[in-house]
């Protein structure tokens, strides 16, 4: 056992170099103690096999989005910039609209081309229709089609005059009337006739209607020819027109063989279509021109290199894209200009980087990113519809062929859930990138250290820190590793410390910032989390929560506990007490009785339980129960920590041996009594250090830890000035011996070779009682005996 002096526990940085402030330390470029992270990210770009696809895994504020997003960008920019992706009009199958792709830059030259030429089209359509040229083409087209006409209809009516017909062209047909001495005749005239003269009409009247038929037969082939000469006309004279304007833009994209197929496509139907074209109804004209524009949606003219997405909100319709629809009389409409990229469609070619908690949160986003990467196409299809929800007719896009590598940012406990839970994610996401939260203290990673402290100072613009204050960063960092050897590398976390301190200097008027900035700084962030700190130190104040600070009592020692609230942890003084009586030999753990035990705990009485037969237990058989409870603790005990203040309880309780309160004790043991680190280890001590403040120092008062829980501890200014002033006190202990002696004052005992203890040490006062109790466990049996004989 160890007392341990304020200043072995003082933290000092001997890897710190000579400055004054940071202002003459060259800032740092790049990220910190994450090579383990780095190597897997290197090892991932290089593979562009399927599934191999990136987990970054780590806690929150080591820096894996900042890490990820700037390093992926710096490595994207020698990449090859990907193409740009259209979508247009599809002219054998409307409901599919054509995926095209085009170099990168050239996706909104095309758009631009296109919506020129149809201008440009539209104009020229409507000068060649109302040339000389044209007019008199069609003049002389309708006049060689009305001679043809009229002469059809004169032969018609010379045949039927020749039978005795007069013949009279209507709008519901053809109408033939017998003509007799060169008047018509009415039914009523007809009837009067010589029968020999009306089988002559009767006769007559089927040839002429044979021959009508077959003169509308030729008036109709008439028509059809006339309606395809003058299409013809108009094809050959908006060819003549708007053949060139198409050659040359043809000229401009001769290399990509879709563009050209789709512009002969534009070509031909807008030839076909010559006459709607021509129309004066404007909203027609306008939905060829719609039909005829270009949906631009990867546009990569402004990306240097590969693209770098972080998507942010990873909904469905954000990661898929989406078809949007608009409303018209009441119903919906839509068409491929109505089609909206999503974060795949922007990270192609480059890398996605997403959070899986937001993935996860909403709906089939998850799915849909393992379809993308199983399938490698990207699919735009709404939510609703995919889930066959909606009865809306709606477009299908052509897939785009997909070529991305994504990032997932996760905890390590979402990492592992997905992988026992997801079969998928496993083969799909190969390569795990493991950020750590701490790195060592040597000498090369505090340079780095001075050079962020330095470079986030540069880049808020703010005043630099002295050297003081930077040993106080540099403590900070350490308690949040909780380990002096170590440094923390939530540098969110220590960005955000530097920027209030250099807020609290500005407001002083200071140039620099002092360790007195950093102090405030780091109070004030205390006083904005710990206001159930606050609750539980009234309490302790006002004795609700029964704790004492001196004296000695007999199967009672004061344990610590510690409550994280994520943004804040502290340690709380338990009372924890031990009572034993007559029985079959065994612990009792209250906590656990009532369920209100953890596994780890459980296994600490036992491990207790083990420590007691083997050391007492071998010359007397061990004929007590005892039962131990952690007082007004009313939620889940978990953990081993309280292993060597349980087994102090019982050991005072047994020999009936009086333990002393002013002092707290953590630290988990093993069944040989060797003592084991525990975690919290500051809170714990600082939790205490509270209770005796707001009780009142007795200049004894103090915590006992595991002596390898020594460089974990890193204590405020204000406990190491109260243990230098020797009001409290720090012990350290290997063996459980050693706490046994500081809290009773006895002679714990050493084991002799025949088994015994040392006379009048607490060993042998355990050992004493244990006989006592075993001898009155044989009376009591004794007793019993002769009561059943007399029965």
């Amino acid at each position: 056992m160890m007392k341990v002096s304020h200043r072995d526990l003082a933290y000092k940085c001997q890897y710190l170099p000579k400055f004054k402030t940071t202002e003459e330390i060259e800032p740092a470029h790049g990220f910190i103690g994450q090579d383990r992270a780095r190597k897997a990210v290197e090892q991932a770009l290089e593979i562009k096999e399927k599934g191999f696809n990136v987990f970054v895994v780590g806690l929150p504020g080591t820096g894996r989005r900042s890490f990820v997003t700037s390093y992926l960008q710096h490595i994207a920019t020698s990449m090859q910039t990907p193409k740009d992706w259209i979508y247009v009009y599809n002219f054998s199958n409307p409901s599919e609209p054509e995926a095209i792709s085009l170099e990168p830059g050239r996706g909104r030259t095309f758009k631009q081309d296109m919506q020129q030429l149809i201008d440009e089209v539209m104009d020229a359509l409507e000068k060649i229709f109302e040339s000389e040229e044209y007019g008199r083409k069609k003049s002389e087209l309708e006049d060689e089609y009305i001679q043809k006409r009229t002469k059809l209809w004169e032969e018609l009516k010379q045949k039927a005059t020749e039978l005795g017909f007069a013949v009279q062209v209507t709008p519901t047909g053809v109408v033939s009337v017998p003509v007799y001495d060169g008047k018509p005749v009415t039914p009523e005239v007809f009837e009067s006739l010589p029968e020999e003269i009306r089988q002559v009409f009767n006769e007559n009247s089927r040839k002429l209607k044979l021959i009508v038929e077959g003169t509308l037969y030729k008036s109709r082939k008439l028509d059809r020819e006339y309606r395809e000469k003058l299409m013809a006309l108009d094809k050959e004279a908006a060819l003549f027109t708007i053949g060139a304007m198409f050659e040359e833009l043809k000229s401009q994209y001769e290399s990509n063989s879709l563009i050209l197929r789709y512009l002969a496509n534009v070509q031909n139907d807008i030839l076909e279509n010559l006459t709607q074209l021509r129309s004066e109804d404007q909203e027609v004209r306008q939905a060829f021109k719609k039909r005829y524009s270009v949906n631009l949606v990867v546009d990569n003219s402004a990306t240097v290199g590969a693209p770098v997405v972080f998507e942010r909100n990873p909904t469905y319709a954000n990661l898929a894209g989406k078809v949007e629809y608009y409303s018209k009389s009441g119903m919906l409409f839509t068409d491929f200009t109505m089609i909206k990229p999503g974060a795949f469609h922007r990270a192609n070619g480059g890398f996605l980087i997403l959070e899986a908690e937001n993935v996860l949160r909403y709906p089939y986003a998850w799915e849909y990113v393992k379809r993308c990467l199983m399938t490698e196409q990207i699919v735009v299809e709404n939510l609703e519809s995919a889930l066959g929800l909606s009865s809306i007719v709606s477009l299908r896009p052509q897939p785009i062929p997909l070529n991305v590598k994504v990032f997932l940012i996760c905890s390590p406990r979402l990492y592992y859930l997905l992988h026992i839970y997801d079969e998928d994610a496993e083969k799909l996401f190969r390569i795990k990138s493991e950020f750590d939260w701490e790195m060592e203290a040597n000498e090369e990673n505090v340079r780095k250290y001075l050079g962020f402290i330095s470079s986030t100072c540069c880049r808020l613009n703010t005043p630099h820190l002295e050297r003081s204050a930077v040993e106080k960063v540099l403590w900070y960092s350490s308690r949040l590793a909780g380990d002096k050897t170590k440094l923390s590398v939530r540098f969110g976390e220590i960005s955000s410390l530097v920027r209030e301190a250099c807020n609290i200097a500005i407001k002083e008027g200071s140039r620099v910032v002092r360790k007195e900035h950093i102090d405030e700084a780091m109070k004030q962030r205390e006083e904005r989390v710990s206001l159930l700190q606050t609750k539980y130190d009234e309490h302790v104040k006002t004795r609700d929560l029964m704790i004492e600070t001196e004296g000695t009592r007999v199967g009672q020692v004061n344990g610590l506990t510690v409550i994280d609230l994520k943004d804040h942890s502290f340690g709380v003084p338990v009372k924890i007490t031990a009572k034993v009586h007559l029985g079959e030999g065994g612990v009792i753990d209250i906590q656990r009785e009532v369920d209100l035990s953890g596994n780890i705990h459980n296994k600490a009485v036992l491990t207790i339980e083990g420590f007691f037969r083997e050391r007492y237990s071998k010359h007397v058989r061990l004929s007590l129960n005892a039962t131990l409870s952690f007082e007004q603790v009313y939620s889940i005990v978990e953990g081993d920590s309280a292993s060597i203040a349980e087994v102090l309880a019982l050991i005072s309780a047994i020999a009936n041996v009086p333990l002393r309160q002013d002092i707290a004790v953590t630290g988990s043991m093993n069944q040989h009594g060797e003592v084991q680190p525990v975690g919290g280890v500051t809170e714990k001590v600082e939790g205490f250090y509270r209770a005796c403040k707001l009780r009142g120092f007795t200049g004894t008062q103090g915590v006992v830890i595991p002596k390898s829980n020594l460089k974990n501890l890193i204590l405020k200014d204000e406990i190491l000035e109260s243990i230098g002033k020797g009001e409290f006190h720090i012990w350290a202990i290997e063996h459980i011996d050693q706490a046994i002696e500081l809290f009773t004052g006895k002679k714990a005992g050493e084991m002799a070779k025949d088994g015994t203890f040392e006379k009048d040490s607490v060993n042998y006062l355990v050992v004493q009682a244990l006989k006592q109790a075993r001898k009155a466990e044989q009376e009591s049996t004794k007793m019993k005996r002769r009561r059943r004989k007399k029965s």
